[in-house]
């Protein structure tokens, strides 16, 4: 049993050497949130795809995908080609990827999002 499986985090599939650091805001928005997650690489050529199979593997059925020039957050109850937010900036402005970061988790909080 992989360690996403035994505690309820949200999964986010690193792609093409994609360091977690290039989406660090992203990252930080999840924790402002209080909400765990984990970084995994994952081979698949897709980006809605990895996001969605995240989705589908996290028990808190939220998944992000990312490679160094695009992020995606995905919904397990979503069609696998309709994810929730496709994001193509890592150079946008700190707030507005931590505000990302920070919608992902509130998905999982049922909250209302912040605005983008």
């Amino acid at each position: 049993m992989s360690s996403y499986e035994e505690r309820p985090v949200i999964l986010v599939h690193l792609l093409a050497g994609c360091p977690a650091s290039h989406w660090q805001e992203v990252l930080y928005g999840i924790e402002e949130e209080g909400i765990p997650y984990l970084t995994a690489e994952h081979s698949s050529a897709g980006l809605e795809e990895a996001a969605y199979e995240a989705a589908q593997l996290s028990p808190l059925l939220v998944g992000i995908a990312c490679q160094r020039d695009a992020l995606v957050v995905h919904y397990k109850n979503l069609r696998p080609e309709s994810p929730l937010y496709r994001f193509s900036d890592s150079h946008a402005a700190p707030d507005v990827l931590r505000a990302l970061g920070s919608n992902a988790a509130r998905l999982v909080k049922g909250l209302p999002f912040k605005p983008m």
